[in-house]
């Protein structure tokens, strides 16, 4: 009886280790291929959720055992150590993070740089360690190569033009990726005969690849790992004899040093651009951010990178286009690491790096796996890595845990049967508890997306619909409340336009300030829930009272948190623009004051970025309600030269030349801006007008009857009309020019 229930544990023991090695063979495979077109993002968030779902069952699985034998083996292999470590310094990281949520999930930040990605990465790592078995490493490569290239197939269809996605993420983080399996795929070729045919064809299709995009990180990696290989194969070349070990990474270098040198450029080949920062922006980054004792020691958080450039970019940025850009990540890994988790975050980094240098040189590893694995880190100081490439970083440490394993058996008293069982539970409610936060998450933000969607075909309240059920399924991300505050906000507009009761309109007043407020609440380090809150209280200064301070507050906190952008200074501006509007017949004095703080704050935005355009229209504005008409001619002509092709600065500027009798100027500029745009019927009114003046009746009457066709309903242009046929002057019997709607231009939100 005994001998029959021990027969069947071991044989539900073996059961349980399958599924859970299938499971990762799953997961090496899935990961990198894997993405799903129904949210936001579609590759890493969607990622970590199917690495969180397989790894934790793969857990569960081998975790049981424990119910069925009082023995377990483990690898205590050094290794541990470190990773125990640095999981622990990013946990102190996330807890004292800007934003603890965002730290933890990643999500919508960063999700590679989550401290839940990081825990992902250290189960695998445990599972891989004391799963499998040094002659089982070689499937699991193989899985990985498959989805590699899979990947490349996929992506040459993208670089010639045929699709426009891929399921990794950039063509330019694929050829790392790529760049780092390709001496692996090629040396495999050579010792796995069984495969040898399938290997070649990986890898040739590997090195078309990178030579069709050409990225120059992917060949500096390349060179890395190969010079490592070709230094080892002239070391053992005497002991075994065998050229090939030595000729291939030589060709191989020879390769990425012609292509990296010449920088050839392939015809028809579609590289999309990738925009990012450069490495010494970065470098000026995490100098300011160190300074800052926490900061210096555990980073600002996981994943909030994005808030340190917000708050610590060098000015110079503004001169560029890339200026309203915010980047969530930097130039390289490394740098982003040392940001956001600081020095002890850093620090760890290095000493699992170190402690594989160690161990490696120690048991004189395998060279292949060396090469490889300090490719994977070497390629972290050139680039910023997604979720698929920390993932290939962390399978090549868990391989070589197998090459330096520390089996020791544990056998279990009764009591710490007892402990493990008890702890088993623990594991099993947190995974269960994760899991399902995870998909509720993924039902929101498909719910979000779906909003998303709708709110950009015209369905505004199918748009709040979505976005209203996104925030039941979770309403702790700011992203969610800060944009169905804005919908609300065109809501109100459209109410307002509309002329319906005022219980309506309080109502979405309620829902628009409130759910952007919420959005600060969740994220308070975010500059853009300020901004945003700022806007919405700004577009009610003429509905609630007190809005216009609630808005300079919400923008002062922005400054706090991104000093050197203009275009916070520029929303404080036209505040108090709208401030002295209504200041205006009932206290000059306090219309007055606004309009120097007015002034004041267009004057800070041009300061940090001197050709930035609503800025210096907004001055021109200014001086024109100050009688100041050359002033404001010359602030819009050199406005003018900023924005060229702006239709309402062109109109603005025609109106000023207009009001001061400079017709022949006036006229260019209308000209120009119905060239812009034909069926600009302000322009069209006062070159009708001009033509008008200068006894040409027949150029002004076309004009208006263009205008008649745009504004059918219009009185006052029948009348004009009217006139022009009947010989008379074009406003004969009209009461005094009113002034055309009033005209801004367009500006890019951060």
């Amino acid at each position: 009886m005994n001998l029959s229930f021990k027969g069947k544990s071991i044989q539900i023991i073996n059961i349980l280790q399958k599924a859970s090695k299938d499971l990762i063979y799953l997961l090496v495979f899935f990961l990198p291929i894997f993405f799903l077109p129904l949210t936001m993002d579609p590759l890493d968030f969607n990622k970590q959720i199917l690495f969180g779902i397989l790894i934790f069952i793969a857990l569960i699985f081998w975790a049981a055992r424990i119910f069925f034998s009082p023995k377990l083996k483990i690898n205590f292999s050094f290794l541990n150590l470190p990773i125990l470590i640095s999981l622990f310094v990013y946990f102190l990281s996330t807890i004292f993070s800007l934003s603890s949520r965002e730290s933890f999930f990643g999500f919508p930040l960063n999700v590679s740089e989550g401290f839940l990605t990081l825990l992902l990465f250290v189960i695998f790592y445990f599972l891989v360690s004391n799963l499998f078995k040094k002659e089982e490493v070689f499937g699991l490569f193989f899985s990985l190569l498959i989805s590699a290239f899979f990947l490349t197939i996929f992506s040459f269809f993208q670089i010639f033009g045929k699709i426009n996605f891929n399921p990794f993420g950039s063509l330019n983080s694929l050829s790392i990726f790529i760049s780092i399996l390709l001496p692996l795929s090629f040396f495999l070729s050579i010792s796995e005969k069984k495969f040898n045919l399938i290997l070649k064809i990986f890898s040739l299709s590997f090195l078309i690849f990178l030579i069709l995009v050409n990225f120059p990180s992917a060949w500096f990696t390349l060179i890395f790992s190969c010079s490592i290989l070709f230094i080892f194969g002239l070391l053992d070349l005497k002991k075994n004899g065998k050229f090939i070990f030595v000729f291939l990474p030589m060709l191989l270098l020879i390769i990425s040093l012609f292509f990296l040198a010449f920088k050839i450029s392939l015809p028809k080949v579609q590289i999309p651009t990738e925009i990012s920062i450069a490495q010494s922006t970065e470098f000026q980054i995490a100098k300011s951010s160190l300074k800052n004792l926490k900061s210096f020691f555990l980073g600002t958080g996981p994943a909030t990178f994005i808030f340190d450039y917000s708050k610590y970019k060098p000015r110079e940025i503004n001169q560029t286009l890339l200026w309203s850009f915010r980047f969530k990540n930097g130039a390289s890994e490394i740098q982003d690491k040392l940001i956001t988790s600081g020095i002890l975050g850093i620090l760890s980094l290095f000493f699992i790096f170190f402690t594989f240098l160690f161990l490696s040189l120690k048991e004189r590893n395998s060279h292949l796996i060396f090469s490889t694995f300090f490719a994977a880190f070497f390629c972290q100081f050139l680039y910023p890595a997604n979720l698929s490439l920390l993932f290939l970083f962390w399978f090549l440490l868990s391989i070589f845990s197998l090459s330096n394993s520390k089996i020791k058996i544990l056998d279990f008293s009764p009591k710490i049967s007892l402990f493990f069982s008890f702890l088993f539970v623990l594991i099993f409610i947190f995974g269960i508890s994760l899991s399902f936060t995870q998909i509720r998450n993924l039902l929101a933000d498909i719910r979000y997306f779906q909003g998303i969607k709708a709110w950009q075909n015209g369905e505004l309240d199918q748009g709040i619909n979505f976005l209203e059920r996104a925030i039941k399924l979770n309403s702790d991300l700011d992203l969610y409340q800060r944009d169905i505050s804005q919908l609300y906000l065109r809501k109100l507009n459209e109410t307002l336009g509309k002329g319906e009761d005022s219980q309506k309109i309080q109502s979405l007043t309620f829902l628009s300030t409130n759910s952007a407020k919420r959005a600060t609440e969740i994220s308070k380090n975010d500059v853009v829930n300020w901004n945003n809150l700022g806007f919405i209280y700004r577009n009610l200064i003429s509905l609630v009272g007190g809005a216009e301070d609630w808005a300079i507050d919400s923008y002062q906190k922005a400054v706090e948190l991104e000093p050197k952008n203009p275009y916070i200074f520029n929303e404080m501006g036209l505040i108090y623009l709208a401030q002295a509007d209504l200041l205006t017949k009932s206290a000059k004095e306090g219309a007055k004051e606004n309009l120097a703080k007015a002034k004041e704050s267009f004057q800070r935005a041009i300061d940090l970025k001197s050709d930035y355009a609503p800025a210096h229209f907004q001055l021109a504005m200014i001086y024109q309600r100050e009688g100041k008409v050359k002033e404001a001619i010359s602030k819009l002509e050199e406005t003018k030269l900023i924005v060229p092709l702006d239709k309402g600065l062109a109109f603005q500027l025609g109106l000023l030349y207009y009001n001061d009798n400079q017709l022949e100027k006036a006229k260019a500029e209308f000209l120009r801006a119905i060239s812009i745009d034909e069926n600009y019927s302000n322009a069209r009114y006062f070159l009708g007008l001009i033509y008008d003046k200068e006894g040409k009746k027949d150029l002004a009457i076309e004009q208006f009857e263009k205008i008649e066709k745009l504004n059918p309903e219009s009185q006052e242009v029948k009348k004009i009309l009217a006139n022009l046929k009947e010989g008379k002057s074009a406003l004969e019997g009209i009461g005094p020019l009113q002034p055309p709607i009033e005209e801004k231009p367009p500006e890019r939100r951060p």
